[in-house]
C-alpha cells in the first residue's frame, strides 16, 4: 500500500480548518501540517463579522465534518432578519428572521464562532502557529521567517493563505488589483444600552443603505454588538492616508461629511461607534474568471484561488465549498479500489471550481457595480431578486425574475422611495 500523502495546508481560516477536519474525519490516512501567520489561535481576536452559511456549500461541509450539533449552538436564524433602504431611510427591503430549519435558511455565525468549532475539531499538533511564509520551492518545500531549515517537501501544498497567497505565486505571477472601492468599520458594543434607536433600527439581523456611490451597513454579532461599515468608491490608498493624517476624529468627522444629506437615522450609526475602534479597509479583487495551469504538488482553495469583494456574501461558503471538493477528491484518490491518482484528484477539483468561481466572482462584480452606481438601492434590491429567482428550482420563483417583472417591481418600490422621501423632508421642516 502505498504511503500516506504528505500535505501542507497554509492558513487557519475557515478554508484551510475545513479542509483539515474533513480530511481528519474521512477514511484514509494523510500526513497533514497546518501552518498558520497567527502566534497563537487568540493572538488577533477580531477577524471579521458575521457569516451567513448556505444549504449546499457552507452548511453542506459543516454536516460532512460532522460539526453540526456544534454549530447549532452558535447559529443565528434571526440574525437573517435583514433591511435594504435608501439615504432617506425610506425602508425598501424588511426580510424576517425566526429559528426555521428550511433548505432556503442561511442561519448567521460569527466568523470567530465557525473558526474556534473548527479548530477545535482538528489535532492540536496538526498546526504551527507563528509561521510566516517566506518561499515556495519548485519541489514542494516551505521556508518561514526565522527558520532556515525548510520544511517538506510535500506531495501537496494548498493555499489557503488569503488575498496575498504565497501559494498562488508558485502557479503564476496574477496579483490582486485595487477593487475601486474602500472604507472604515466600527463597532457599537451595546447599543441596547447605548443607543436602543439605533439598536431598533438594525434590528437582530442587518441593515444596508446604498445611495450616490456610498454604502453603509450595520451587522448584528452574537455578542449583540454592532458592526458598522462604510463603503464607497475612491482611489486606492485614501482611506488609510485619510486615518493617518487626521487620526480617528478628524476620520470620523470626514467620514460623517461624505455622508451629507443622508438621514441623520443613517449617519447615527457611525456616531455612536466606539472611535478607538475605528480602523480602514481596503478591497481587492482577482479578475473574474481567474484561473491557472495545473501544476502538480500546488493548489488553492477560498480567497486565495478568488478573492472577490465582500458584496455577495459568498466568500466563505465558496471557500468551504473549495474545501468540500478538494477533500472528497483527495480520499477518492487513496482509495484503493479507484486508479485516481492524487494529481489527478487535484487536476479534477481545479476543473470543478474554476467554473463555479466565476460565478461567484462575475455576482459579486455585479454586485458592487449595482451598489456604487447610479441606479442604487433599487437596483440593488432588484438585482438581489433577480439572482434569488435565478437559483430558485421554482418555476413562479423564477418568473419573478423576469424583466418584465423586475421593472415592475423596481418602478413600485422608486415611488414608493420617492413618497418617503417628500414626507421626510417635509417633517424636518415642520
Amino acid at each position: 500500500m502505498a504511503s500516506a500523502p504528505k500535505i501542507a495546508i497554509i492558513g487557519a481560516g475557515p478554508a484551510g480548518l475545513t479542509l483539515a477536519r474533513l480530511l481528519h474525519v474521512s477514511e484514509v490516512t494523510v500526513d497533514l501540517t497546518l501552518y498558520d501567520l497567527d502566534a497563537s489561535p487568540t493572538s488577533r481576536p477580531d477577524r471579521g463579522g458575521t457569516l451567513d452559511l448556505h444549504a449546499d456549500t457552507g452548511l453542506a461541509a459543516l454536516r460532512k465534518c460532522d460539526l453540526w450539533d456544534s454549530f447549532r449552538k452558535y447559529a443565528r436564524y434571526d440574525g437573517q432578519e435583514f433591511i435594504i433602504v435608501d439615504k432617506n431611510a425610506t425602508e425598501l427591503v424588511h426580510r424576517r428572521g425566526g429559528e426555521r430549519a428550511g433548505p432556503s435558511d442561511r442561519p448567521e455565525i460569527d466568523r470567530e464562532r465557525l473558526k474556534e468549532i473548527l479548530l477545535e475539531s482538528v489535532p492540536e499538533e496538526w498546526v504551527r502557529w507563528g509561521r510566516h511564509l517566506r518561499e515556495v520551492t519548485e519541489d514542494g518545500k516551505l521556508r518561514f521567517d526565522g527558520r532556515e531549515q525548510l520544511e517538506g517537501p510535500f506531495d501537496l501544498i494548498v493555499g489557503a493563505d488569503g488575498a496575498w497567497s504565497k501559494v498562488r505565486g508558485r502557479l503564476n505571477e496574477i496579483e490582486p488589483a485595487y477593487s475601486g472601492v474602500s472604507g472604515y468599520e466600527t463597532e457599537i458594543m451595546e447599543p441596547a444600552r447605548t443607543c436602543p434607536h439605533v439598536d431598533k433600527m438594525v434590528g437582530r439581523g442587518s441593515i444596508i443603505g446604498s445611495s450616490d456611490a456610498k454604502f453603509l451597513n450595520a451587522q448584528r454579532m452574537g455578542n449583540d454588538s454592532l458592526k458598522v461599515r462604510s463603503w464607497y468608491a475612491c482611489p486606492e490608498g485614501e482611506a488609510k492616508e485619510t486615518l493617518d493624517k487626521y487620526g480617528k476624529k478628524g476620520t470620523l468627522e470626514k467620514i460623517l461629511e461624505r455622508y451629507a444629506g443622508w438621514a441623520p437615522e443613517m449617519t447615527e450609526l457611525f456616531r455612536q461607534g466606539d472611535l478607538d475602534e475605528l480602523k480602514h479597509w481596503t478591497l481587492y479583487e482577482l479578475p473574474v474568471g481567474y484561473k491557472w495551469d495545473h501544476k502538480q504538488g500546488f493548489t488553492l482553495i477560498g480567497d486565495a484561488a478568488s478573492l472577490a469583494t465582500p458584496f455577495s456574501g459568498e466568500g466563505v461558503n465558496k471557500a468551504m465549498k473549495d474545501s468540500l471538493e478538494l477533500a472528497e477528491l483527495i480520499e477518492k484518490s487513496q482509495d484503493p479500489n479507484d486508479d485516481l491518482t492524487l494529481d489527478q484528484a487535484v487536476l479534477l477539483y481545479e476543473q470543478l471550481m474554476f467554473p463555479r468561481a466565476e460565478k461567484v466572482q462575475a455576482r459579486t462584480m455585479n454586485n458592487k457595480q449595482i451598489a456604487f452606481g447610479p441606479e442604487a438601492p433599487l437596483g440593488l434590491m432588484t438585482g438581489m431578486l433577480k439572482m434569488k429567482a435565478g437559483d430558485s428550482p421554482s418555476i413562479l420563483v423564477r418568473m419573478l425574475g423576469t424583466a418584465p417583472v423586475v421593472a415592475a417591481v423596481y418602478g413600485y418600490f422608486w415611488i414608493r422611495a420617492q413618497i418617503g422621501w417628500a414626507v421626510r423632508r417635509l417633517w424636518r421642516r415642520t
